[in-house]
């Protein structure tokens, strides 16, 4: 994982969430049912219900702005870590790389502080596929931050008005492409049917594809969880049906362990909160 780029904040922080797949702690709802398809077709050339379910989501996958005209909502973002960051390898060099970005300040607290934690917030105003957003705040700091500090991270909060929903579809598009390429040459690609449950008036299919585990709600086929679970690492996202047929994501949560050789341990997590007007 490159701590250059452009965003020298979301590739520590969020580069984990696009980079991994997604985590797995299925709570809150009722299981109905449970049924256990190890090969039901239901097309031709050998077609599983699992990739029936998967190949009706992408089928009815669309790009948020074709969805929805407009969109007002609130994004919190909770941001914590526990490593010490003044003994990884290349710090000078990496370092030096970021200041030239602009992320001086930013790297500076991370340094400072083996126990970091922020939480940031801001109002993000969708219209016809762009975002615009207002209102970029600090909540709260675990930690003292010079007001310079303050300022740069609240100068790069890319994370918060990124276009998650889009994204996620993305992922689970290439997932299935990887996974197809496997089935293509007779491997074995952890692709599973896992069951169903019913929440409110709708039924709920779970899909599991390798370590990522995808809830699809019926009829509309859109993605209703997104789960990820390697080793330690950890990450669960939860979407709700703000409008018919449409789930937006409402909440998640990431935790990534540093375990490579010669970097300090430590882990970094990371919260997300969606309120919709």
């Amino acid at each position: 994982m490159s701590l250059l780029g452009q965003r020298f904040f979301a590739t520590i922080l969020l580069a984990v969430v696009l980079a991994l797949d997604i985590h797995a702690q299925d709570e809150g709802d009722t299981i109905a049912y449970s049924l256990r398809l190890d090969e039901v077709t239901v097309l031709a050339d050998g077609m599983t219900f699992e990739e029936y379910l998967l190949k009706q989501v992408l089928a009815n996958a669309k790009p948020l702005k074709e969805r929805i005209a407009t969109l007002r909502y609130s994004v919190t973002c909770q941001l914590e870590k526990d490593i010490d960051l003044t003994k990884f390898p290349h710090r000078r060099t990496i370092t030096f790389a970021a200041r030239l970005a602009g992320y001086g300040p930013i790297v500076d607290a991370l340094r400072e502080h083996k126990h970091f934690g922020i939480t940031m917030a801001e109002d993000v105003y969708f219209k016809k596929g762009k975002i615009t957003t207002s209102n970029v705040r600090m909540v709260e700091m675990k930690q003292p931050l010079t007001e310079k500090q303050k300022a740069s991270f609240l100068k790069h909060d890319g994370m918060m008005s990124d276009n998650v929903y889009d994204r996620f579809y993305k992922k689970v598009r290439q997932k299935v492409k990887e996974l197809q390429k496997k089935r293509r040459k007779k491997q074995d690609t952890g692709l599973e049917y896992s069951g169903s449950y019913t929440s409110g008036n709708r039924t709920f299919y779970v899909v599991k594809l390798d370590n990522m585990k995808v809830h699809i709600a019926d009829d509309c086929w859109q993605i209703s969880r997104l789960s990820y679970q390697e080793d330690q690492n950890s990450m669960y996202y939860e979407f709700k049906e703000i409008r018919p047929g449409l789930f937006l994501l409402s909440h998640g949560t990431a935790k990534f362990y540093l375990d490579k050789a010669k970097w300090p341990k430590g882990y970094i997590a990371m919260k997300m909160q969606y309120a919709y007007r």
